[in-house]
């Protein structure tokens, strides 16, 4: 089995591959004040929860988008496997043809993302991933990664709403029952998170098709996209595990 880590700002997103099948994904909460031995116990129980065993694990791969966890995971990984530890980072080959002013600077989720939306053969395309911050990746007809946006995170926005305005209430990440004309304060506020981040969402999207001259393929994922597709008006591929897939292609480009 091959273990595959997306490690975001908020939570670490952990998947086993056997073979081309995702089996299993979980998560566990990102804080680089934890040691290497304190995510090997937790990466352990959560492959104990799914009946996995040590000795199935031939190797991992992982990004990264908080740079103090890399050394962290790699840590931990080294207590729960012999195999290969993969870090997707700059030298690592993905086969993009990544057009921007600082290549390198691109997040290696981003670049995970890009390499799976290649392989579904879909271009024009956009990749939306909505986790802590939500990003816009851009690949042309021509398989050419053009440019990327970010924006707060829908997450982001209820936090700020809360933190800037002390009488409000904290709330779920869903939509109101009574749709977009919210008839209390929680109403108001799951309106405006969720219809919000999607007519954010479809704007852009109809941005990328003026910038293309055509309309993109959408591809949908990161931890509250679930959430959020209903309500797009823009037609999207749904799929939270992206990043994962994304991981496990560059897995086969390096290791084989």
């Amino acid at each position: 089995m091959l273990i595959a880590l997306d490690v975001g700002n908020s939570h670490v997103k952990v998947g086993g591959f056997n073979g081309d099948d995702l089996q299993f994904v979980a998560s566990i909460e990102t804080d680089d004040r934890q040691t290497g031995e304190q995510y090997a116990c937790a990466l352990k129980d959560v492959f104990g929860l799914y009946g996995v065993t040590l000795s199935e694990i031939h190797g991992a791969v992982l990004c990264s988008v908080v740079p103090g966890m890399h050394p962290i995971m790699t840590k931990a990984l080294r207590f729960l496997t012999n195999g290969p530890i993969l870090n997707v980072s700059s030298g690592v080959k993905t086969g993009l043809n990544i057009k921007i002013d600082q290549p390198r600077a691109l997040g290696s989720d981003l670049v995970a993302n890009a390499v799976w939306a290649m392989h579904t053969g879909r271009t024009p395309c956009v990749v939306v991933d909505m986790g802590t911050v939500t990003t816009f990746t851009a690949i042309d007809r021509d398989g050419v990664l053009v440019g990327t946006a970010i924006a707060a995170g829908v997450r982001i926005m209820l936090d700020a709403v809360k933190r800037s305005a002390a009488q409000l209430p904290i709330v779920q990440l869903e939509a109101p029952a009574h749709g977009v004309i919210g008839k209390n304060t929680v109403e108001a506020i799951k309106a405006g998170a969720v219809y919000g981040a999607a007519a954010m969402i479809d704007g852009m999207l109809a941005r990328y098709a003026d910038a293309f001259g055509a309309a993109p393929h959408v591809f949908l994922t990161g931890g509250a996209s679930e959430a959020i597709a209903p309500y797009l008006q823009t037609e999207a591929e749904l799929d939270p595990y992206i990043t994962l897939r994304g991981l496990y292609l560059i897995w086969k480009k390096n290791r084989g």
